[in-house]
């Protein structure tokens, strides 16, 4: 079984507020086909499940495969969650709670199916195959909708004792500073997620000031696609520049004061946001960070930017996926 197990493709699967990002992964890192699905959030658990199988199977297929030839499912989902039994406790961003999401794609897949949060398995594919290659101590952020992160210490992404460690965008960087969607004030994610930067540039352009975003940025929802802001940014746009460097900024403290904490090898800064901007934005957040490091001070300690985009969710949770199934296959 073990053997089997080894030789088999597994599937990869990033469930995003927005979409969900499927692969089919051999050998732990090459991707043999893609599918993607806008993820029907608002629709609640059933039509997630069957958005994940139509994906699941539309990969498998186009891989020139069939279930059978699966040896399981990884998936990657916003929290918090309980791996331990596949649950997802609550997402605000999928309108669930309590929803047995790997139980009941198992049953239907007649695969193993194995949860992690999103933003972990990201961390994990950027340590395995991407920016983090060769180091064992690695710090990631991903800035997107929100801010996330991965932190792995020896090897081994760290969990803490409730599965869910590792919310890096809910650290407080501003006591009483804006309301965060967590419910909190000040929050990493309420200063430098391309959410509160839409929500600072709709607040600019009420109070008059002259954005090339103006018509970009919705309004109602504050929603702003990366394209738009990096492309407000190469044209100076001083809006754009000014809540740019905001979101840097805080993003450095944040980021900074970890260092302080954890003393990473390596700090990887990805996400939809970071992949617009490009490396100025990550040179904007060195800049902060360095400010408030003190346990580096010959500056050893990299910071740099994500390489593998969409695939670092696929491909970290089919490798988690894979771990799993040859680890079970050990002990059975």
């Amino acid at each position: 079984m073990a053997a089997q197990a080894k030789g088999r493709p597994v599937v990869g699967v990033d469930l995003g507020g927005t979409k969900i990002l499927t692969g089919v992964v051999a050998d732990g890192k090459t991707i043999l086909s893609r599918a993607k699905r806008p993820t029907p959030a608002r629709e609640g658990a059933e039509a997630i499940s069957r958005a994940i199988v139509e994906s699941v199977d539309e990969a498998i297929a186009s891989a020139g495969l069939t279930r059978e030839a699966i040896a399981g499912v990884g998936i990657g989902s916003p929290g918090p969650l309980d791996s331990d039994t596949g649950v997802i406790l609550f997402s605000s961003n999928l309108s669930v709670e309590n929803f047995p999401i790997a139980p009941e794609l198992a049953k239907t897949l007649d695969k193993p199916v194995f949860l992690w949060n999103d933003v972990r398995v990201g961390g994990y594919g950027e340590y395995r195959l991407g920016a983090g290659v060769g180091h064992r101590n690695i710090l990631c952020a991903f800035v997107g909708t929100g801010v996330g992160g991965c932190l792995i210490i020896d090897g081994k992404i760290v969990n803490g004792s409730t599965g869910n460690a590792g919310e890096i965008g809910h650290v407080v960087v501003k006591a009483g500073g804006p309301s965060c969607n967590c419910g909190n004030r000040g929050c990493l994610e309420a200063y430098s997620s391309r959410t509160a930067i839409a929500r600072r540039i709709v607040k600019a352009v009420r109070k008059g000031h002259s954005t090339i975003l103006a018509s970009k940025v919705d309004k109602k929802s504050g929603r702003l696609k990366s394209g738009d802001l990096a492309a407000a940014v190469a044209a100076n746009d001083p809006v754009a520049l000014k809540e740019v460097q905001r979101s840097a900024h805080y993003l450095g403290i944040g980021l900074g004061g970890l260092v302080n904490v954890f003393g990473p090898e390596i700090v990887v800064i990805g996400g939809g946001v970071t992949e617009a901007l490009g490396q100025p934005f990550v040179d904007l957040i060195t800049t902060s960070l360095r400010k408030i490091v003190l346990v580096d001070p010959n500056q050893t300690i990299k910071i740099v930017p994500a390489s593998l985009g969409d695939d670092a969710g696929v491909l970290g949770a089919a490798l988690l996926a894979k771990e799993k199934i040859a680890h079970l296959a050990k002990e059975g």
